[in-house]
């Protein structure tokens, strides 16, 4: 059950569940579950795999490109191979890997395993590994790191603005119908209806001095949160636009870029090594590569070939710009 469904049960229920559940939504673990999922899923489509699976009788056979993805993001590396010999299809294996050989991160053997199959395969015999990076390192780890971030910045930036409605104090409950009271007004300033803290018995409710201000500004949280997205763009390979200041040369901006493909470059090759083995073990026309968008190999051949037209254009005016003038000097004479 989705998040949303989860609300809306917790709504035809009881409207005070589905309050909770809406306070519940702007803390941390919250923010935190959100940021998981959408970091994993941008994170997932990365990289473009072409012929993996086909559809027949409205029947995926073969590997959709999200398991392989999903593995290489969790584990660091996928293991691709069949069931059954007699199999046709290959299946993306989450594995382990045994069988010593001279060096402490390569292996002989993997354990296969998938919630209906489990086996032992020969790398490179029967089965492929496919590496997440060249020295076999997760994503995930991008993913929780910026999720952390990012959901302290949800968070400062929620209560940033709730606190602004109301700078006066933490109130203190001494009774049990006050707690109620100051709870439904809390409850009330969140959603941004008016409220009021009832004393019923007429003890007298005290305000605790509270300083609610930070050193920071909302606009400058939100754009802390936007640059972390950035960021997180920035340290997987794909090309963010931060703000620069006006003094920036072009080695500078040279040097991202290369440090931008020196990101994802290693994490593509070992893709495209894959495919080939894959290719050849099991008489497939796997392949792999990156979206258009963020392909900036061909972006920068394209570009030098728009400006070499240009050029070519440019010149080509001017020569018969020249030829005119040419003639027309010849016809006066």
């Amino acid at each position: 059950m989705g998040y949303l469904e989860e609300l809306r049960e917790c709504y035809n229920r009881d409207d005070g569940l589905f309050m909770d559940a809406q306070l519940d939504a702007c803390t941390y673990p919250a923010y935190y579950r959100f940021w998981t999922n959408e970091l994993f899923q941008r994170l997932s489509r990365l990289f473009v795999w072409n012929n993996t699976y086909k559809i027949e009788d409205g029947k995926l056979i073969g590997v959709d490109p999200k398991q392989l993805e999903t593995r290489l993001i969790l584990r660091g590396f996928t293991v691709v191979a069949k069931m059954k010999d007699t199999d046709k299809e290959l299946t993306s294996f989450f594995g382990s890997m045994f069988g010593p050989t001279k060096y402490y991160n390569e292996w002989k053997k993997v354990n296969i395993h998938c919630p209906i199959y489990a086996g032992t395969r020969n790398i490179d015999q029967d089965a492929v590994i496919i590496n997440n990076t060249s020295i076999r390192n997760p994503s995930y780890m991008y993913v929780h790191h910026y999720a952390t971030l990012l959901a302290h910045a949800e968070v400062t930036l929620v209560d940033m603005m709730i606190d602004a409605r109301d700078n006066g104090g933490v109130p203190i409950a001494r009774t049990q119908k006050q707690f109620e009271s100051i709870r439904a007004y809390q409850n009330k300033r969140f959603i941004g209806k008016y409220g009021v803290v009832t004393d019923i018995g007429g003890l007298g409710v005290d305000y605790a001095g509270s300083d609610r201000k930070t050193s920071q500004s909302i606009l400058e949280v939100l754009e802390a949160r936007n640059k972390l997205i950035r960021s997180f763009y920035s340290d997987i390979g794909i090309r963010a636009a931060f703000e620069k200041k006006s003094n920036v040369n072009s080695l500078e901006i040279d040097g991202n870029d290369s440090l931008l493909k020196f990101n994802i470059t290693d994490a593509l090759e070992q893709r495209k090594l894959a495919c080939e083995k894959i290719n050849t073990l099991f008489d497939v026309d796997w392949s792999v590569e990156l979206p258009e968008e963020i392909d900036y190999e061909k972006i920068e051949e394209e570009e030098q070939q728009s400006t070499m037209n240009r050029m070519n254009n440019s010149s080509q005016l001017e020569n018969e710009e020249k030829g005119e003038e040419e003639n027309d000097n010849t016809e006066k004479k």
